[in-house]
């Protein structure tokens, strides 16, 4: 399968404005740059803030407090504008579990005439705890939440032990969290949760965040979008939490890697870009699933800590698993030269094409993080639950090429035993497994499949199932 079939690539990304450039007075399209967060077609500037063009100035109702705050959402309704005065500042106190009621909007000025936008903050909220809980059909804009936990220089859980707050979670669906500055939460900036869909964190500024600046734990199509952000992280910057269904795209985004604190020391570096394995089906079956896929395309990687070792040691992305279908890696500028130090991966279902690396920006076309992929259809892909499956099964596994590689060879064993050995993927018919001979003692099937490309490269995927 190329690339054109698969998804729509550089045409897709390569939005044109015009300019005066012949002698002829006629205009030419010009590209906008190709390549990392410089590539923003969204007309904003990456983080948000001043000159933001959507900013709302006004709402239905204005708070200044707390107590107006809370008294507003509990009589909103879906419509509404909650509006935080301009240059408020609200001690959110000990509360937690704020709920931010479906269908209003939450609005502060940021970034109008260089505003820095209402703050809400809290240095007293109890520990592990949430601070808001997003519901369906929210927007939350041109707002400053700050939490009661260090900046990233300061940080010494010995001093000050880390809150293990959160201060977004999002549990509804068509959520919008734009031009917002979220900082000083340890445990993290924005998690979506399984029930929310068709979330959009765009425009904003996250900072100080010593886990997790934006998690994705949810099965959500379309997927979570995390789109012109400027993201200061030193744990990571994006993650999800690897669960079969599981995917987010990231494009357009600043992520800056900032010096791990004396504290941390001595720090092997984490990674910005990540998902997890799902620690369920690692546990029960010992295979590495990292959820669906990873659309990870025109961001730009940089360092803001030139004198921390552990630099050289974070990897820019980790695939901790294989995706069920695809994590794509393209048109970024990465942080690192050496392609594996920008990307790790484990086994298969990753594209890394068309990228920069490092400080002089070398192109790369197809990195050999490049695998075969591999996807199941009969028998299905690794779920929680584990499928039981009667009769014949007669194999359907589609072995799909990037772009000018070509398939070598195809390997497929159950429980270790080979049952197809090819220089092509099989065809249906070619492989039929009689699910009544299986032996019934194990406590799944284990079917692999192994494909080589012309590089050598070998992509690996699994699933299981029990005979019924």
């Amino acid at each position: 399968m190329s690339k054109t079939f698969l998804f729509v690539l550089a045409a897709s990304f390569a939005t044109f404005v015009f300019s005066c450039g012949k002698e002829d007075g006629k205009q030419e399209p010009a590209p906008l740059p190709m390549y990392g967060a410089d590539a923003n077609p969204t007309g904003d500037s990456i983080g948000g803030g001043n000159g933001y063009s959507k900013i709302v100035q006004s709402g239905d109702v204005t708070v200044h407090n707390l107590d107006e705050l809370l008294t507003a959402f509990a009589s909103a309704k879906s419509g509404d504008v909650i509006y935080v005065a301009d240059g408020a500042a609200i001690d959110l106190g000990t509360a937690t579990n704020i709920e931010i009621p479906a269908g209003i909007t939450l609005a502060g000025n940021r970034g109008l005439n260089g505003a820095p936008g209402p703050l809400l903050f809290s240095n007293t909220t109890p520990p592990s705890s949430i601070l808001f809980l997003v519901e369906d059909d929210v927007r939350i804009t041109g707002l400053r939440f700050k939490g009661p936990d260090d900046d990233f220089p300061n940080i010494d859980y010995n001093v000050r032990p880390e809150s293990g707050v959160l201060c977004l979670a999002v549990e509804g669906n068509h959520v919008e969290v734009e031009n917002c500055e979220i900082s000083n939460y340890s445990r993290g900036g924005v998690e979506i949760y399984p029930r929310g869909k068709n979330v959009h964190v765009h425009h904003c500024h996250l900072h100080d965040i010593h886990s997790y600046p934006v998690v994705v734990l949810n099965k959500s199509e379309p997927p979570v979008l995390v789109e012109a952000c400027r993201i200061n992280w030193i744990w990571h910057a994006t993650a999800g939490s690897g669960a079969p269904g599981t995917g987010y795209e990231a494009r357009y985004n600043l992520i800056i890697r900032e010096a791990a604190p004396d504290s941390w020391q001595p720090y092997n570096g984490q990674h910005a870009i990540d998902m997890h394995d799902y620690l369920q089906i690692l546990q029960e079956r010992g295979h590495h699933v990292a959820g669906d896929f990873m659309r990870i395309h025109h961001n730009t990687f940089v360092s803001n800590a030139p004198n921390d070792p552990s630099v050289a040691t974070s990897y820019d992305a980790a695939v901790r698993g294989v995706p069920r279908e695809l994590a794509e890696f393209h048109h970024n500028i990465f942080l690192h030269s050496d392609p594996a130090q920008a990307i790790f991966q484990l086994d298969g279902n990753v594209w890394v094409y068309d990228n920069l690396y490092g400080s002089d920006q070398v192109h790369i076309p197809i990195a050999l993080q490049t695998t075969p992929q591999i996807l199941f259809v009969n028998p299905p892909p690794q779920a929680e639950a584990i499928p039981a499956i009667g009769g014949t099964i007669n194999l359907n596994i589609q072995v799909n090429m990037f772009d000018t590689l070509q398939l070598k060879q195809v390997i497929v064993a159950l429980n270790g035993d080979t049952l197809y050995n090819a220089d092509k993927a099989p065809a249906s018919g070619d492989v039929m497994i009689n699910t009544s001979a299986l032996n019934t003692s194990l406590p799944f099937q284990e079917l692999t499949v192994t494909a080589v490309d012309s590089r050598g490269v070998v992509g690996r995927h699994s699933t299981v199932f029990t005979p019924q």
